[in-house]
């Protein structure tokens, strides 16, 4: 066989079988997706002082509680974020020691 022949085999071949190889999106159920978001929140150093309470609902995540700063609830949203099965976050954080906003 020549290299053209081989080719287009294998082309043909890639053809026929690309679905199989084709990935479909995961779907984690929202106690997974909760688990998930409170590990890498406990995890990270930069959260040590921070109190967040973390909702999931249909893959959608809602932080509440305080932190110590912007920088830490832009870190809690972030990390939340890049969680896999995560559609959305919805940020309630409030920065500790502040008074609410009427």
């Amino acid at each position: 066989m020549t290299f053209k022949n081989n080719l287009a085999i294998v082309l043909f071949a890639a053809c026929l079988s690309g679905p199989a190889f084709a990935q479909k999106p995961v779907v984690l159920d929202d106690e997974s997706i909760f688990v998930a978001v409170e590990e890498v929140l406990q995890g990270a150093p930069a959260l040590a002082a921070a109190r967040i309470t973390v909702r999931s609902q249909d893959g959608f995540i809602t932080l509440s509680g305080s932190a110590p700063s912007v920088k830490e609830i832009a870190t809690a949203v972030r990390l939340a974020s890049n969680v896999r099965g995560v559609t959305g976050v919805s940020n309630e954080i409030r920065v500790a020691d502040r008074p609410w906003r009427a």
